[in-house]
């Protein structure tokens, strides 16, 4: 039971960045630390998942939907705003 609430919370963490529709304004001020949250939480989403998969050995569904999205969370992230500042 442990593990099944553990890969929920895991799912469901791929879904809070969808949420930056409704709080981002480009005109904002405060947008790039929003945007900077955003990225932190994905990050930390991504290690969570990652930690259920390597070290609790959870290998259900739910745990490789997160992990998988999550990585793609941080590729996008990599490419679209990292790598082009260091260019």
């Amino acid at each position: 039971m442990k593990d099944k609430v553990l890969s929920t919370i895991a799912l469901i963490s791929i879904f809070i960045p969808f949420t930056v529709v409704s709080f981002w304004n480009p005109t904002d001020t405060k947008a790039t630390a929003i945007i900077i949250g955003y990225c932190i939480f994905i990050a930390l989403s991504f290690c969570y998942s990652l930690f259920l998969f390597i070290k609790r050995r959870l290998r259900d569904t739910n745990t490789k939907i997160a992990l998988g999205v999550s990585s793609l969370y941080l590729v996008g992230i990599l490419f679209l705003v990292v790598i082009p500042h260091l260019i």
